[in-house]
């Protein structure tokens, strides 16, 4: 006899990186310059697991919640380029 089959549901949390999205539109000059836009769009690939293991519910369904935010060295260095440009933007 096969084994029962169950429901699983797999959630990405994205919280981490809204807070951090929101934080980089703060700092962010009013005229985005070309090479801050390509740094910002390659944060997207630098998205990682943050725990090593998935968060799973009980109570009969199988909730996986996977948390995810970016690469902490590589949002660091957009952060310190959008503060740079606002800066040199803001003293000019």
């Amino acid at each position: 006899m096969g084994k029962p089959k169950m429901l699983a549901s797999i959630v990405a949390d994205t919280s981490m990186m809204e807070s951090k999205i929101s934080a980089l539109l703060e700092v962010l000059p009013e005229h985005v310059p070309d090479e801050l836009l390509s740094m910002i769009t390659g944060l997207f690939s630098n998205i990682v697991f943050v725990n090593s293991s998935p968060a799973i519910g009980a109570g009969g369904s199988f909730n996986i919640v996977y948390a995810l935010d970016f690469n902490a060295a590589t949002y660091s260095q957009v952060m310190a380029a959008a503060r740079a440009f606002k800066g040199n933007i803001t003293h000019q």
